[in-house]
């Protein structure tokens, strides 16, 4: 028992940062979901999520870091997207820290929240590859920046 639970980065110390990101408050993932998802019945079964805007994969840059880690931050929804796999808003407000074009695939392309995926056949990590966008009407929401350890 004591062996299954040394696996779990969750319980070690020094564990790398999987992602970093601004982390949505509670009101705002509701405010997505409400407005976009449970209000069609086309993402009825979808997994929800709506909780991030990945700025990076792994830790924060050091300036980056000592200036803005746990700073709450306000993000702009200003478009719609979605496919069949995967259903996600485009945000302005914050950067997003790109990797080379070797690595494209491990971080974000543009600054989005996902906010459902299609369990049998997307992933979150697809929102980057939806191609069709709908303007919305702009509205803010707020959440912090952080590093996650997954």
């Amino acid at each position: 028992m004591i062996i299954y639970f040394e696996n779990f980065k969750f319980y070690k110390e020094g564990v790398p940062i999987t992602y970093s990101g601004v982390i949505l408050d509670n009101k705002s993932k509701n405010k997505l979901l409400e407005f976009f998802i449970y209000s069609s019945p086309y993402f009825e079964n979808w997994m929800r999520t709506a909780d991030h805007m990945t700025i990076c994969m792994g830790s924060l840059p050091k300036h980056t870091r000592e200036n803005y880690l746990d700073e709450e931050v306000i993000l702009t929804v200003t478009h719609f997207g979605y496919n069949e796999k995967v259903a996600a808003v485009k945000v302005d407000g914050l950067f997003t820290i790109n990797k080379s074009k070797a690595d494209k695939d491990e971080g974000p392309s543009f600054q989005h929240i996902t906010l459902a995926y299609n369990p049998n056949i997307g992933k979150p990590q697809m929102s980057n590859s939806i191609e069709n966008w709908i303007a919305v009407d702009n509205f803010n929401i707020t959440g912090t920046i952080k590093e996650v350890k997954l």
